[in-house]
């Protein structure tokens, strides 16, 4: 029975978009941000990651389509958020 849930996990994950992810993560550039930012990404990814089950369907499709978060991708605004979240 476990199987199967993971199995579904799993499938349901590729049907959002998970199955890219590498090639999302790499079309950014990780390095450009200073070490403290990077802890700072790494921390909400890791929150995001703890809290995806409870996201709707439609807020996770959408954290992963490749066209959208590019086009909205804005490193400038990335670190003025990051800034904002250490006051």
């Amino acid at each position: 029975m476990a199987n199967d849930r993971i199995i579904r996990g799993l499938e349901s994950w590729d049907n959002e978009g998970g199955a890219q992810i590498a090639t999302l993560a790499a079309a950014f550039e990780i390095e450009d941000f200073e070490a403290s930012e990077q802890r700072i990404l790494a921390f909400l990814g890791a929150s995001l990651l703890c809290l995806w089950d409870e996201l709707p369907t439609d807020a996770r499709q959408a954290i992963l389509n490749q066209k959208a978060v590019q086009k909205a991708y804005d490193e400038s605004l990335v670190k003025t958020r990051i800034q904002s979240l250490q006051k």
